[in-house]
Order: structure tokens, then C-alpha cells, then sequence
């Protein structure tokens, strides 16, 4: 009888997925309640951390199913997981362009805290 799969890489990846999303629902709710103040580079910080948000959940959901991985090279020996960390650092840096949300994106941390743990997870050994 074949043993039960206990790799659970892609459930976490969809999780990390799904608070990135989270984190975006808040960012939509904070600027909807106040986005009378913004000016131009509030605007800017907005939809920058809109796409970068984006594109972190895309690329969690990618791993998730399969067809991404985070060491997956992008340019020479520039893979995905520093690609996404570079994404994580620009929206923290985005989101302290907008008033009075200093710190929200600092939430996403936790998604790219996951992956880094996954990234560097050492494959079990197989049993012989």
C-alpha cells in the first residue's frame, strides 16, 4: 500500500497566495476610506503596490500549481525567489508613499517569510 503524500509545499504556497490577496483587500480598504487626501505620489505608491501585490499572489499561485518554482532561474543566476524578493521590498517602499500607511505592506513578510522557508527546504531523502 502506497504511503500518503506528506508534502504539503503546495497548500502553503497557496496560502501565501491567498494573504498576499488579504493584504491587497486591506490596502483597497484603507485608500477607500481615505483617499480624498492623496496627490499624485500618493496615486503612484497606490497602483505600484497594486501590481506588486498582484504579482507576488501570481507568482505564490504559479509554485502552488506547479509551474513556477522559486528557484526557477530568470537571468543567469537571478531566480524567482529574488525576483520576489525585490517585488516584496519595492511594495513595502510603495506602500510608504501613500499617507498615513506607513507600514501596511510590512504584512507581506509573512507570504515571502513562507517562501523563503519553502525555497530553502531541503528535499526529504528518499526511503530505500
Amino acid at each position: 500500500m502506497a504511503e500518503p503524500s506528506t508534502d504539503r509545499t503546495a497548500t502553503f504556497y497557496w496560502v501565501c497566495s491567498a494573504l498576499t490577496l488579504v493584504i491587497g483587500l486591506f490596502l483597497v480598504a484603507d485608500i477607500a476610506d481615505s483617499n480624498s487626501r492623496y496627490n499624485a505620489t500618493a496615486w503612484t505608491g497606490v497602483a505600484l503596490a497594486a501590481v506588486l501585490i498582484l504579482a507576488l499572489a501570481t507568482v505564490y499561485a504559479g509554485c502552488a500549481r506547479g509551474k513556477l518554482a522559486m528557484g526557477q532561474v530568470v537571468a543567469g543566476s537571478f531566480t524567482l525567489f529574488h525576483a520576489s524578493t525585490i517585488a516584496v521590498v519595492a511594495a513595502v517602499g510603495a506602500d510608504i508613499l501613500i499617507p498615513a500607511r506607513d507600514t501596511g505592506s510590512l504584512a507581506l513578510l509573512l507570504p515571502w517569510g513562507i517562501t523563503y522557508w519553502l525555497h530553502n527546504l531541503k528535499p526529504a531523502e528518499p526511503k530505500s
